[in-house]
């Protein structure tokens, strides 16, 4: 028995009145209708009076409480199914060179909107995406410098690459340098930035390669060592901390995506509420 014609049933034998009722389950009154009559001829019963009012039958008197339990119980049920996936534990994994007090937000966000618990690891984007590619996590969190054509995943923002440098550094003075003015000036390396490979092969076909008076996976660590005057740092422009002035370098013109994605068996809707959370945080627009 089809649960939508049970539906119309219960509408039509509240309102009395075929168009309320089609009105009240957003369709046509053609098609509750023929819901109606497709109910009828299963259970084989004349179910309304069709005069100005529908009125029940006695076969549709009958019918109305059982139709009643089988719509409450359906509700239960649901609700029942969807508090047991929002009381589970969700395995999310991010990768080391995201902004990391904006990803926590953004989870805290969904959580109001959801209940969940969380469990966080983290790892290169490059290990990230594996467990992801491999459902080791639930949800995953990660930069690619291509773009990733999955259908359980979606970009959530697109950033491009910049110089860093604290604002009182020479390199805050303009927006835009070329790399052979980059020749003597100390560099702060990322070592798990998605883009260090290729920014290293731009620099040396301009003849420049960057002295490292820090090389680190620790992003806190790098920030830190730029906005102390130590050097400048090649990243994407969502991890520019205040104090810290961006520009551009001529020969490199690199971005990446950043990408939330979800295991193809799990339910979507805490992965939508992050995304929700991830494309209203104001402090991330500008990298948009």
């Amino acid at each position: 028995m089809n649960l939508v014609f049970i539906r119309y049933f219960l509408s039509v034998s509240e309102t009395g009145n075929f168009t309320a009722a089609a009105e009240r389950c957003h369709v046509t009154q053609p098609t509750l209708s023929a819901g109606i009559s497709r109910l009828e001829e299963e259970i084989d019963a004349r179910l309304f009076d069709r005069n100005r009012r529908a009125t029940l039958t006695a076969a549709g008197q009958k019918l109305l409480p059982h139709a009643r339990a089988m719509v409450e119980a359906w509700q239960a049920a649901r609700a029942e199914q969807r508090s047991s996936r929002q009381q589970r534990l969700l395995r999310v994994a991010i990768g080391s060179t995201l902004p990391i007090r904006a990803a926590m937000q953004w989870l805290v966000t969904a959580q109001r909107r959801l209940t969940f618990d969380v469990e966080i690891s983290e790892g290169t984007a490059a290990a990230v995406m594996e467990r992801w590619r491999r459902g080791r996590c639930d949800l995953a969190l990660f930069p690619t410098r291509q773009p990733l054509a999955a259908e359980n995943s979606v970009q959530i923002l697109r950033e491009a690459y910049v110089l860093s440098a604290a604002t009182a550094h020479r390199i805050a003075t303009r927006d835009r340098w070329a790399a052979a003015d980059l020749s003597e000036t100390p560099f702060i390396l990322r070592a798990d930035c998605e883009a260090h490979e290729a920014a290293q092969r731009l620099l040396a076909v301009a003849g420049i390669r960057p002295r490292a008076v820090l090389r680190s996976a620790n992003e806190e660590r790098c920030a830190a060592a730029v906005l102390a005057g130590l050097g400048v740092a090649f990243m994407p422009r969502s991890l520019l901390r205040p104090g810290m002035a961006a520009a551009e370098i001529r020969e490199i013109a690199l971005e990446r995506r950043v990408m939330l994605a979800w295991r193809r068996d799990d339910d979507r809707e805490i992965a939508v509420a992050i995304r929700d959370a991830a494309t209203a945080d104001d402090r991330l627009a500008f990298a948009r």
